[in-house]
Formats: C-alpha cells, sequence, structure tokens
C-alpha cells in the first residue's frame, strides 16, 4: 500500500512521466518532403520534352526545379550541385533567381539583401551588397555548395540540350527588367545563340513583356503572379492579348475557378512552391498543369 504522501503525489507523477515519454514526440519536427534523393549515382532519365513548338515541353513537365533545385535538404541555394542532382533524378526544366553583380555580372542568386546571407549560410558583408563577382563566387552555400553564374548555366544548358532555363530576374520595372534582358542575351550569345530559344523569361507585370520583348524575341513567356495585385479578370486580359501561355500562382492566389479560366484562354496555370505529393495531385486533379518543387522529384508522380 502506498504512503499517503505517495498517493497525493501520483498524479503528478503519471503526468511527468506521461511528458518525459511524449517529448520525443513533440519535440520531433512534423514529416514532410525535405530532401530530394540523391540520383548522382543511378541518373533518372528525363521526359523527352518536345522542343519543336513554344510551349510543346509544357505537356511533359508537371514538375519544375524552383531554384534549381533542393539539395541536402536545402532549398533555394542555386546552386551547381542542386542542378547536376537535379537532372540527375530527371527534372529538365529549371526555373533559377538571376542577380547582377556589383561588376555586371549574372549570379544566380536570389538577391542580395541582408536576410538573404543567412538563409544560404553566409555572413553578410560589411559594406558590399551587391557583391562583385569574385566574391560571390568565393563564398561557399552552406558551407560547401558552389555560387553559380548565368553563364555556369548556360554552358550546362549546352551540353544539355534538352534542358529549359526559367529565368526569375525579380524586376517588375519594365525599363530595370529590359537592362537584366540585355545581359542575359547577351551572355546566351557568348556561349550559343541558339540557347535563347530554351530561355524562359518570367515576368512580373503585364508590360514586362513589351520590355522585355524589345530586347530579344523569346519564344515563350511565363507571367508570375506572386507580387502582382491585378484581379484575376485583369490577369486573364493580359495573357490573352499577349498570347502568354504560361501563369505561375503561390496558394494564395490559386483557385480552381481561376485555374479553369486561365485554360479557357489557352493558359497552363503551375503553382509555386510545392512540396507534398499529394497536393501536388490534388492541385493538377483540380486543372493545375503542375508546380514548381524543390524536393519532390519526377519519378514521385509516376
Amino acid at each position: 500500500m502506498l504512503p499517503a504522501a505517495s498517493k497525493r503525489m501520483l498524479p503528478q507523477l503519471l503526468l511527468t512521466l506521461l511528458i518525459f515519454c511524449a517529448a520525443p514526440l513533440l519535440l520531433s519536427p512534423v514529416e514532410t518532403q525535405s530532401q530530394a534523393p540523391d540520383c548522382s549515382q543511378s541518373p533518372v532519365p528525363g521526359a523527352k520534352l518536345d522542343l519543336s513548338e513554344p510551349y510543346g515541353w509544357v505537356r511533359q513537365t508537371p514538375l519544375i526545379a524552383h531554384a534549381l533545385g533542393g539539395i541536402g535538404g536545402f532549398a533555394g541555394t542555386n546552386s551547381r550541385e542542386a542542378m547536376l542532382q537535379a537532372y540527375a533524378c530527371g527534372y529538365r526544366v529549371f526555373e533559377t533567381d538571376v542577380s547582377v553583380t556589383s561588376d555586371g555580372h549574372l549570379a544566380l542568386r536570389h538577391d542580395w539583401d541582408a536576410g538573404t546571407y543567412p538563409v544560404l549560410g553566409q555572413t553578410p558583408p560589411a559594406k558590399e551588397r551587391p557583391m562583385p563577382l569574385a566574391k560571390f563566387r568565393a563564398l561557399p552555400i552552406q558551407g560547401h555548395y558552389t555560387p553559380a553564374t548565368f553563364k555556369d548555366a548556360l554552358a550546362f544548358m549546352a551540353d544539355h540540350p534538352d534542358m529549359l532555363l526559367i529565368t526569375d530576374t525579380k524586376e517588375p520595372d519594365p525599363a530595370k527588367a529590359a537592362a537584366v534582358f540585355q545581359r542575359i542575351v547577351a551572355e546566351a550569345e557568348s556561349v550559343d545563340p541558339r540557347l535563347l530559344d530554351r530561355i524562359v523569361p518570367q515576368l512580373y507585370e503585364a508590360d514586362n513583356y513589351e520590355a522585355v520583348k524589345s530586347v530579344h524575341p523569346f519564344k515563350q513567356y511565363i507571367y508570375t503572379l506572386y507580387l502582382n495585385k491585378d484581379s484575376d479578370e485583369q490577369v486573364l486580359r493580359d495573357v490573352a492579348a499577349r498570347g502568354i501561355r504560361i501563369v505561375v500562382m503561390d496558394e494564395n492566389r490559386y483557385s480552381p475557378d481561376f485555374v479553369k479560366a486561365l485554360k479557357r484562354e489557352g493558359a497552363y496555370a503551375y503553382v509555386n512552391t510545392i512540396n507534398d505529393v499529394g497536393r501536388i495531385r490534388e492541385l493538377m486533379a483540380d486543372g493545375a498543369q503542375g508546380v514548381m518543387t524543390d524536393f519532390i522529384v519526377p519519378s514521385a508522380l509516376s
């Protein structure tokens, strides 16, 4: 028989035991898809894209590698290793961030904001933002991934003729967007002018279309809405007027009705950035053509 004091303490003891046993579950992170497989040892054949006509590749592309794909549990690295791994895992359409260095080169980087450095495992410089090319190249991402330039991506594209590259320049201002694309076109022409047929500009505002087209008549464009405040009706009018056939939106902007309306205008809808296979299937069942993703590889949908 327990002493009276022990009886009084029994509920507290049971509660303590319950918390102790449950602690590993409470402290463990919720399991999410945050790690792409390493396909480098056993590369996966990618889908054979239809590159014979503008937007023909969309029919074979439910997944676009966001920021060149995730690697080592990290998203948004835009690194050389991420690109190599994503290609080995079967991606053939890649999206990448493009920023201009202080000395006028194109770096594959989200931006030069101070807050971006710790996200990439880097210490922000005291003064130099943006960085010059040499310093950008010398600063590893997450301790060991290689910063990549636009020319690095172009060289990879030249060696892999089944790859498409979507550019994210984050420039809603038409004049600034045109200035960045002047650099993009110049760098592509210095490697191989034919690569321009496999570069897909991502536009932030409708009037970016005319600005970018004045630099080079790209064959296909993407209209991204995550910073866009136009109504769905205005977006539909702009897409129809300019012949843009891909619209990218986040979950806050997405609706099945909007996707159906885009389809009636001959435009495909992609949603970003989704790292859950079940949610991807739901979106596609509702009419989305696909998603941008960090970690879901093409074989996961087959």
